[in-house]
């Protein structure tokens, strides 16, 4: 385990962004598989596209996005003091209460693009969002206090996929849900 870790760590060094987005790929993609993971077991066949979907949205947009936003948050919020109370609880509502609302919906719009529905992107995310932020704020602000104080910049991709494994399976079962007007078929 320590020569996997060592190989992890010599690749982010490395090239950093191209290691946080692939982490980024392997927890959306683990996390979509948990989440279709009953109904599999059920009988019902791997919907693979949505895996491609979730997948390509960790790939695409996670792992790039988080890592400037999270460099973007070390960078500009209390640097001489970036481990302090004040700037993790900061860096915390800074996150929860700007970027949680725009990824989500970011999150939710990709999906009904990439399913080839883009009309129904605004519907999606006016369904979806609040009940999603209601579930996020149950999650992320604990995971992120933890984050912020005590995982080193250069890990919060893979800590933060660690967490969101089981946060994806959540996004990927909401996604993957009807909206009134989809079951209505309007």
């Amino acid at each position: 385990m320590a020569g996997i870790w060592a190989r992890y760590n010599a690749a982010l060094t490395a090239n950093p962004l191209k290691v946080k987005t692939l982490t980024s790929f392997f927890g959306f993609t683990l996390g979509d598989l948990i989440a279709q993971s009953p109904d599999m077991l059920s009988g019902n066949p791997w919907d693979y596209m949505r895996t491609a979907r979730f997948s390509a949205f960790g790939l695409c947009i996670h792992g790039p996005i988080g890592h400037y936003w999270y460099q973007f948050l070390d960078r500009t919020v209390m640097t001489n003091a970036p481990k302090s109370g004040l700037a993790v609880a900061t860096k915390t509502a800074i996150d929860q209460l700007l970027w949680a609302p725009i990824f989500t919906s970011i999150f939710f719009s990709f999906m009904k693009t990439v399913e080839g529905h883009p009309d129904q992107v605004t519907e999606e995310v006016k369904t979806k969002l609040w009940p999603t932020m209601k579930v996020n704020w149950g999650v992320w602000p604990l995971a992120h206090l933890i984050n912020f104080r005590f995982v080193p910049s250069s890990q919060r991709i893979l800590y933060i996929n660690s967490v969101q494994i089981g946060y994806n399976t959540f996004l990927s079962t909401m996604a993957a849900s009807k909206t009134k007007e989809e079951v209505s078929g309007a």
